[in-house]
C-alpha cells in the first residue's frame, strides 16, 4: 500500500536568500520598438549610407565617368559587335592591337539595348574616341578584324563618305504626309452617338462656310454612327478644320485714366477744369479656338476624297464599280455605247405529263386541279 502524502509536502521550498525589492516609484522600461527606433537615431548618416551601397558600385562609377566624358573630334564608329560585347572588351582591343595605351581612349560610348536573361545587351555598335589623331588612323586599320568572333567594322565617326545620297522622290515621300491631298472635304471620326448634323455644322463654322453635312446614322434610332463628312467653301476653312484650331484677332477695351489736379482747397478744386481722360488701346492679339473637341470627345479629323475624284474611282472607266463586266457609267448617266448582248437565264425543264397520272402531276408541279367529287347532302 502506498502511503498517502500531505499535498502540502509537495510545495517547492523557496532559495534561502535576499528578497526581490520592487521600486513602484521607478520609470517604465522602454519598449524593444523604442530601442530599435533610438539605435537608428543615434546611427550617422554616413555610416547608413556606405551600408546600402551595392556590390557593382565600381561598374556603374566607370559606365558613369565613360558616359560624362566629352567627345572629342578623334572619333570612330563601330559597327557589327557581338550583342554581349562590353566597354572592356572594346578597350582592350584597342591596347592589344595598337601602340596607345588606355589613357589615349577618352570616351566609350556603347547604347545599351532590350534585356536579356536578366542583363543588358548593346545594339550592335558603338563610338569610341581618342585624344590623338594617330591614335584614330590606327584604329581605323583595325577595321574588318576578328572582335569576340565578329569581323567588326570601323569607320571615322565625322565623316559620311560612301553614304547613297536620297532621290527626289525619296525625299519628298519622306516630307509628304499620309493620307489624301488637302480638298474642301473632310472626314471626321470619333463622334459621339449623341452629335446632331447642328451641332457639327455649329461647330465647324468657325472655321468657314460650311457648304455640306453628310453623317451615317442607324437606321433604327437615327442617331449618329460615330462618323461624318464635312464640306466647306473654301480649302483654307478645310485646312483650319484638319489642324484642329483657329486664330481669330481680338481687341482690348480700351482703358481710361483720369488725372486729376491734387489741391488742398475744395473751391479751387471745383474752379480748376479737370484734364481730359486719355484714352489708350493695345494692340490687339490673336487667340487661338480649338474646334477638335466636341461634347467631350476628341474628333480625328482629316481630308477626304473630292466628290468627283471618288465618282470617277467608283463608276469611271476604270472604277470599282465595274463588276462583271457591266458597263460603265459616266458623269452624265449615260451606258457605253458599245453594249454586250445581255445573257438570259434558263428557264427550269417543265414536267413532261404524259408519263404520270393527273393527280401524280398535281403533286409534283403543285398545280390546282378542279374537283371531280360528288357532294353529298343528308337531309
Amino acid at each position: 500500500m502506498t502511503e498517502v502524502v500531505d499535498p502540502c509536502q509537495k510545495k517547492r521550498k523557496l532559495q534561502d536568500g535576499p528578497e526581490l525589492e520592487i521600486d513602484i516609484s521607478a520609470p517604465e522600461p522602454p519598449s524593444k520598438k523604442a530601442l530599435r527606433k533610438a539605435k537608428k537615431e543615434k546611427k550617422p548618416d554616413g555610416e547608413a549610407k556606405d551600408t546600402d551601397k551595392p556590390k557593382t558600385e565600381k561598374t556603374e562609377s566607370k559606365d558613369a565617368a565613360d558616359s560624362e566624358a566629352k567627345r572629342s573630334q578623334y572619333g570612330v564608329w563601330i559597327g557589327n559587335l557581338s550583342f554581349n560585347t562590353t566597354k572592356d572588351d572594346l578597350r582592350q582591343f584597342f591596347i592589344d592591337n595598337c601602340s596607345f595605351t588606355n589613357d589615349a581612349i577618352t570616351r566609350v560610348h556603347m547604347p545599351k539595348g532590350a534585356e536579356k536573361f536578366g542583363r543588358f545587351q548593346n545594339k550592335g555598335f558603338a563610338y569610341v574616341d581618342f585624344s590623338t589623331e594617330k591614335a584614330l588612323e590606327e584604329a581605323i586599320g583595325l577595321s574588318e578584324q576578328l572582335l569576340t568572333g565578329r569581323r567588326v567594322l570601323i569607320k571615322n565617326a565625322n565623316s559620311f563618305e560612301g553614304r547613297p545620297e536620297k532621290t527626289a522622290e525619296q525625299a519628298n515621300a519622306a516630307t509628304a504626309k499620309p493620307g489624301h491631298p488637302p480638298s474642301k472635304r473632310i472626314f471626321v471620326g470619333n463622334l459621339s452617338f449623341d452629335v446632331t448634323k447642328e451641332s457639327l455644322e455649329e461647330n465647324f463654322a468657325r472655321c468657314g462656310t460650311v457648304t455640306n453635312v453628310h453623317m451615317a446614322t442607324f437606321q433604327d434610332t437615327g442617331k449618329c454612327k460615330g462618323y461624318a463628312w464635312v464640306e466647306f467653301e473654301e480649302i483654307s476653312s478645310a485646312e483650319a478644320a484638319v489642324r484642329g484650331f483657329v486664330m481669330e484677332k481680338e481687341e482690348d477695351e480700351e482703358e481710361e485714366e483720369e488725372e486729376s489736379s491734387d489741391s488742398s482747397d475744395s473751391d479751387e478744386e471745383s474752379k480748376k477744369p479737370k484734364k481730359k481722360s486719355k484714352k489708350k488701346s493695345k494692340k490687339p492679339y490673336q487667340r487661338r479656338i480649338w474646334v477638335n473637341q466636341l461634347l467631350g470627345r476628341r474628333m480625328r479629323m482629316e481630308f477626304a476624297e473630292d466628290a468627283t475624284t471618288r465618282y470617277k474611282k467608283r463608276f469611271g472607266k476604270d472604277g470599282e464599280g465595274r463588276k462583271n463586266d457591266q458597263p460603265a457609267i459616266t458623269e452624265e448617266g449615260a451606258e457605253r455605247s458599245e453594249q454586250q448582248p445581255r445573257v438570259r437565264k434558263q428557264r427550269r425543264a417543265s414536267i413532261d405529263e404524259s408519263r404520270y397520272s393527273k393527280e401524280t402531276v398535281q403533286r409534283l408541279s403543285g398545280a390546282i386541279v378542279e374537283a371531280q367529287g360528288k357532294k353529298v347532302t343528308f337531309d
